[in-house]
């Protein structure tokens, strides 16, 4: 490896044999260096990926920078156990903006400040219950390695990094994301004035049909149309569920301008009458 840019004395953009850039983290490693020379690899601690999610080389560096290398450690063991627990799908681009946040968390503690009130703090353990108590036990773990009791609010935006990291998109389109399926389930409960339990199998089969649905779009691979005769079948079966699925449809176009396709419509429909018939949730 070469170093293309030097940071400062701790931090430096390298380059390795196939082109690659990393950022690079270790004591004194950018210490009188120039672009061009060989990488020092003894003095290596940490190396980050520089990605379309980690954004510009001088960003990832930047945050870098300000993180203590005890944070980043106890993040990456907290995102080792993320992937056990919620999947191999939980990418590496998270664990600098995640390290970020627990070291910033962690300052506010020992500072003695107020905890913060997040907002779509219900959203979130609502919509992503897998990742909430996942988050949990990460609070635990900090506590373990750093001394520190994070409060439990802290649940929430560690969550909401973990669907991130899922996704593979940047956590303010995870916001936006979680408020929009937040929306969608308001005007479902609104229309059939029905409570719907938020640990039910429904509920989960329905948020992850959703978010699944975020990715293909995003991805531009939503599900292609289904033959007039089973939805008009399905229209005439359900009318009012179909008629609450075309409303979530128009929801999502409003917000994100997407056209859903017939099948999307009938899924959106089984989805809405699992959500509303007490038999049908657990099935």
């Amino acid at each position: 490896m070469k170093v293309r840019k030097v940071f400062n004395n701790n931090v430096v953009l390298a380059v390795d044999d196939r082109d690659a850039e990393l950022v690079l983290l270790g004591r004194g490693l950018g210490f009188q260096v120039t672009p061009g020379t060989p990488v020092d690899e003894g003095l290596v601690e940490k190396r980050f990926v520089v990605s379309s999610q980690t954004q510009s080389a001088e960003k990832l560096a930047a945050f870098i920078e300000e993180i203590p290398i005890a944070d980043i450690e106890v993040t990456e063991e907290i995102l080792r156990a993320a992937r056990e627990r919620l999947g191999p799908q939980v990418a590496d681009h998270v664990l600098v903006p995640l390290a970020d946040h627990v070291s910033f968390a962690l300052r506010r503690v020992r500072e003695g400040s107020a905890p913060i009130e997040y907002p779509l703090r219900w959203e979130v353990q609502y919509l992503y219950p897998a990742e909430v108590d996942f988050s949990r036990e990460a609070l635990g773990l900090i506590a373990q390695r750093t001394g520190v009791v994070l409060p439990d609010v802290e649940a929430v935006p560690l969550a909401l990094h973990f669907v991130n990291a899922q996704f593979g998109q940047d956590l303010d389109a995870t916001v936006r994301m979680t408020e929009v399926l937040g929306e969608v389930l308001a005007l479902i409960r609104s229309q059939f004035e029905v409570d719907i339990d938020a640990e039910s199998v429904a509920v989960a089969r329905f948020v992850t049909h959703l978010r699944y649905l975020f990715l293909r779009e995003r991805h531009g691979g939503l599900l292609s149309g289904t033959a007039d005769e089973l939805h008009d079948a399905v229209r005439a079966a359900r009318p009012r569920e179909f008629a609450c699925a075309q409303d979530v449809a128009r929801l999502l176009g409003e917000r994100y301008g997407w056209t859903l396709t017939g099948e999307e419509l009938l899924y959106l429909t089984l989805h809405v009458y699992r959500l509303t018939t007490p038999r049908a949730a657990s099935r």
